[in-house]
């Protein structure tokens, strides 16, 4: 979604992308952020910057402020501001793609997937105070011929002096309020659902791109008529995947065909999605081995 050339090589070259992440932001080999050392033992210090990386990009993708990042990494804000600048500068497209995407919001009032569906996001179009007058109280319209006519909008002059002085004090914004309510003005503080509104644009568009690559996954695999032929049936999605059955001795061929249904459906993307496949004689079950269906030529 962010283009960045970085992380689109590791997907090209079958690396770890929160390894290849973790290699730049904390400046060590590659293999040295990976879970796992060549022999299968684990890699503790690799695993421990591997999950850290994780957890900020993922933190960044659902929008969780980094006090929340900090939290979930056992750490202080400022460390774990730290590692989220380190990946920032590694990795430079992902900080443009949330501030383009923040941007794309603001200014139109949704964003949208990979394939162009939208998710709608209206509150991020609302001005940050709102002010009103209350009953009784306001400006006579000289304009009007009713004498009982009264300004409902709060002059601009005086929303600019409120505005200044709830951004001069941030955490004694309540008093202002307060302040103006006995002027007989009504202030609205949206900054609450402007941002639940933010912390959802990014989200909205990595989370409905996936959900969208599921669908389109879904539509190759009913289309696919060898797979009708070998008895292959879908069942359900479950979130990222899918459940399906088939006859057990056409099971190898039919999790070949199935794995490059849900992968030929990213056929738009620019990198290669692998998919995994496990087969058992009931959902979630133990697994069948069937031998190296990923190679099967018929």
């Amino acid at each position: 979604m962010c283009q960045d050339p970085m992380m689109i090589e590791a997907y090209q070259h079958g690396k770890d992308l929160y390894a290849q992440i973790a290699s730049l932001a904390f400046n060590k080999p590659y293999e040295q952020c990976l879970e796992f050392n060549p022999d299968g033992t684990t890699n503790a210090e690799g695993k421990e910057r591997r999950s850290q990386a994780k957890t900020i990009l993922l933190g960044i993708l659902y929008g969780r402020g980094i006090n929340s990042v900090a939290e979930q990494l056992h750490t202080t804000k400022n460390k774990a501001q730290q590692i989220q600048d380190k990946i920032f500068k590694g990795f430079p497209a992902i900080k443009k793609f949330e501030d383009d995407t923040i941007q794309m919001a603001e200014d139109i009032g949704y964003v949208t997937t990979y394939w162009g569906r939208k998710r709608r996001l209206p509150e991020m179009q609302l001005p940050e105070f709102e002010f009103s007058w209350k009953e009784g109280h306001g400006d006579v319209d000289p304009l009007s011929f009713d004498d009982d006519t009264v300004e409902t909008e709060v002059p601009e002059d005086v929303q600019r002096r409120y505005i200044t002085k709830l951004h001069r004090n941030p955490y004694k914004q309540g008093k202002v309020i307060a302040e103006a309510n006995q002027e007989g003005i009504i202030i609205k503080n949206n900054g609450g659902k402007i941002a639940d509104a933010t912390r959802q644009c990014v989200n909205s568009r990595i989370q409905g791109s996936a959900a969208d690559l599921t669908k389109l996954a879904g539509i190759e695999i009913y289309h696919n008529k060898r797979l009708r032929e070998l008895g292959f049936k879908l069942l359900i999605p479950v979130h990222d995947e899918f459940i399906a059955e088939c006859p057990l001795e056409n099971a190898k061929e039919c999790a070949y065909l199935f794995s490059k249904c849900m992968s030929d459906a990213a056929r738009d993307m620019n990198i290669p999605i692998s998919t995994d496949v496990t087969v058992s004689k009931e959902w979630y079950g133990d697994e069948i081995d069937i031998g190296d269906w990923r190679n099967f030529n018929g």
